[in-house]
């Protein structure tokens, strides 16, 4: 049964907790992520701090390092532990990073039986908007690079709650995505009054992200309508329609037209320009994925 949705001019706030009685359970940021989030903030905490701390979780110190060691970051030397890696990357980085291996962390074990597929489309798509959005932040003069990266990583995150609160729903919204190329947020509309963009926005809020990055998330599917945080929600918008024009998830389409899109006129990048970004992107995107 269809849901009927939020109206348009709800304020945000209302909005989310209208949602979050009908999304079902939203997952708590994983525990050692918290106490290394409160650490990278910590000004009295060293790197070894933080090398304790997530070395309790050693599938988390694993994911870590396999992200530190990626092409995104080009060092010239391999990082062996999470106290050489804030040496060289800085607390702003590990942060993203920590947050990347969250969201994985997330996805595994979120995952439902058969959806094994699903659960890595959604990550690679996820992972490359991340990438995307911060080389789009670079390029556009946006100073919170990482906070760019984080927004791209995040803008996904209600999909798999949706698909683990509601399985079979999903399912058939997944295979019709896959299928016929509808897009997930006109289905998920459909049939439940709301979108994994209002649902992640609810898990940024849970996990106390700043405001600025919970209305991007939540507004990443019109991005113009995020008149107070506009270049943030432009660069996570334009992301996710690279990953769906360079066929990375469950949406695919090679024709779409990037310089159409509504956050490419706001943040003024031509068909040149953005054939350059791609570009960068999809070299990025693709060194991840070969290592």
């Amino acid at each position: 049964m269809t849901i009927t949705a939020p109206s348009a001019t709800m304020p945000l706030a209302h909005v989310l907790k209208l949602i979050a009685s009908r999304a079902g359970d939203l997952p708590p940021m994983p525990a050692l992520a918290v106490q290394a989030l409160h650490l990278t903030k910590d000004a009295k905490a060293s790197a070894r701090d933080l090398q304790r701390v997530i070395e309790r979780d050693q599938a988390l110190a694993a994911r870590i390092l396999r992200i530190v060691n990626s092409p995104m970051f080009a060092l010239k030397a391999k990082v062996s532990t999470v106290s050489h890696a804030v040496a060289v990357l800085g607390m702003d980085a590990v942060r993203s990073i920590i947050m990347s291996a969250s969201v994985q962390q997330i996805l595994q074990t979120g995952v439902v039986k058969g959806h094994d597929l699903g659960t890595k489309l959604l990550f690679e798509h996820s992972w490359g908007a991340g990438v995307a959005a911060r080389i789009l932040a670079e390029r556009t003069g946006y100073s919170g690079r990482e906070e760019a990266f984080l927004c791209g990583l995040m803008h996904d995150i209600g999909k798999p709650i949706l698909m683990k609160n509601f399985p079979e729903r999903y399912a058939g919204i997944m295979a019709e995505v896959y299928g016929r190329g509808t897009a997930f947020h006109t289905l998920e509309m459909q049939m439940f009054g709301f979108s994994h963009a209002h649902v992640g926005a609810l898990v940024a809020e849970k996990w106390n992200f700043p405001k600025q990055l919970i209305d991007a998330i939540g507004a990443h599917h019109d991005p113009l309508a995020a008149e107070e945080y506009t270049h943030l929600t432009c660069l996570a918008s334009l992301a996710n329609a690279m990953m769906v024009k360079m066929e990375i998830g469950f949406e695919k389409n090679r024709d779409l037209e990037l310089q159409a899109h509504p956050a490419a006129g706001f943040l003024n990048l031509g068909p040149t320009v953005l054939d350059e970004i791609s570009g960068a992107v999809g070299l990025a995107v693709a060194a991840h994925a070969e290592a």
